[in-house]
């Protein structure tokens, strides 16, 4: 979610503590500071777009993660505050933490909870990274004069009552493709937040010898495909050199969907990696392309995010 949206949850969260909204209070500071810190890990944006998608969302937004970044707020507040016991801003800092990564669960990037012991972004797709409404409600109840125990239990309400809310248009929106593609020899059914629209869909549909991709409408029955990839019938020796790559191994872990093609010119031969949850300008958002040489072995690699190329070492993990 937005750094807005934490904060406001993380607000609330010291707001249990039957304190009055005070930032010199130093429960408020840890609970907001901790709703805030797993997204620090933006400092590996330094070394590149690559190394912060790597990093983003995996320790970070760990238990393990949370731990240490609760070590380091409460131990800092009470070198400056020491007014408030450690064991309690220990407290209230992972309380804040946790509360990240758990919304950070409900919206479609997900997050490596059960890191190290698997890394892959799990993720309950029902709210986007950014979501206006929620924000909208989240800041209009400061308008109201109550005490900040009360506000606290609105906030709460309010997250239920929304994720209740999105829960029941995603099986109408799963109903209507069910609907849609009877005819299909349908395996799977995954539906997403849309990226630019807020009462949209994304779906991938994978049935037995495709993957669909494309966008329904959560009030209207509204249908757009962007995308019928036939699935591949054998795993070629191309395909399984680039899932052993770096960038093929990073796939893996931060997609549920991954979808390999192969094109081959008289030169050279490649191996395109899609993510196939996002499509924005009728594009997929993350692909990757690995590049072999005429001794068939992987050369060079390349990601593709956000319309920026960046060249990674083609490694074998």
């Amino acid at each position: 979610m937005d750094s807005l949206s934490h904060a406001l949850i993380g607000m609330a969260i010291a707001g249990l503590s039957g304190h009055p909204l005070s930032f010199y209070d130093p429960i408020y500071l840890a609970a907001v500071l901790g709703a805030q810190a797993p997204d620090f890990d933006i400092i590996a944006q330094v070394k590149g777009n690559f190394s912060y998608l790597r990093q983003h969302r995996a320790f970070s937004h760990s238990i393990p993660g949370l731990i240490l970044w609760s070590i380091v707020i409460s131990s800092g507040l009470f070198i400056i505050m020491p007014q408030t016991t450690l064991l309690s801003l220990l407290g209230w800092s992972f309380a804040g933490s946790l509360s990240h990564i758990l919304i950070d669960y409900f919206n479609t990037h997900g997050a490596a909870i059960l890191w190290p012991f698997r890394k892959e972004r799990k993720s309950l797709q029902l709210l986007n990274v950014f979501d206006p409404i929620l924000l909208v409600l989240l800041l209009s109840i400061y308008m109201l004069d109550f005490t900040m125990l009360t506000l606290s239990c609105i906030t709460f309400f309010i997250l239920i009552s929304y994720i209740a809310f999105r829960i029941i248009l995603r099986r109408k929106g799963k109903k209507q493709l069910l609907e849609l593609f009877s005819q299909r020899d349908i395996l799977q059914i995954t539906v997403m937040p849309s990226l630019k629209h807020i009462f949209f869909w994304d779906f991938v549909i994978e049935t037995k010898d495709s993957y669909l991709v494309g966008q329904v409408g959560a009030i209207s029955p509204i249908l757009k495909v962007h995308a019928d990839l036939a699935k591949p019938k054998d795993i070629s020796n191309f395909t399984q050199q680039a899932q052993k790559t770096l960038i093929g191994d990073f796939f893996a872990t931060f997609t549920p969907f991954i979808y390999f093609e192969e094109e081959k010119s008289t030169h050279s031969i490649s191996v395109t990696i899609y993510d196939l949850r996002y499509v924005l300008n009728k594009e997929f958002i993350h692909r990757a392309t690995v590049i072999f040489d005429n001794n068939n072995r992987p050369i060079s690699s390349y990601l593709h995010s956000y319309g920026s190329t960046t060249k990674i070492p083609c490694e074998l993990n």
